[in-house]
């Protein structure tokens, strides 16, 4: 019986033969592998005087955000003392 109720062609007893539900049986490793991915990444270490010039410019480049955050919030104040 072709897609009938004679359990001959397509029903295969599967979760009883196997214990696990279909999706479980192929494509997951099981919980005590290691789990799958992309291998550590190494980086090579940055000499001193790198990291210092590198650092010196990070400092450079956030005071220059900061002294632009405190000019917005002066004229913030100061639109705030014309509306009042």
């Amino acid at each position: 019986m072709v897609g009938g109720y004679g359990r001959g062609n397509r029903y295969r007893w599967w979760y009883r033969a196997t214990g696990l539900p279909g999706w479980m049986r192929f494509g997951y490793p099981p919980m005590w592998y290691p789990p799958m991915g992309f291998p550590p990444v190494w980086y090579p270490e940055i000499p001193p005087e790198e990291e210092l010039q590198m650092l010196e410019e990070e400092k450079r480049m956030l005071e220059g955000e900061l002294k632009e955050i405190e000019e917005r919030i002066e004229e913030v104040k100061k639109e705030l003392k014309e509306v009042k």
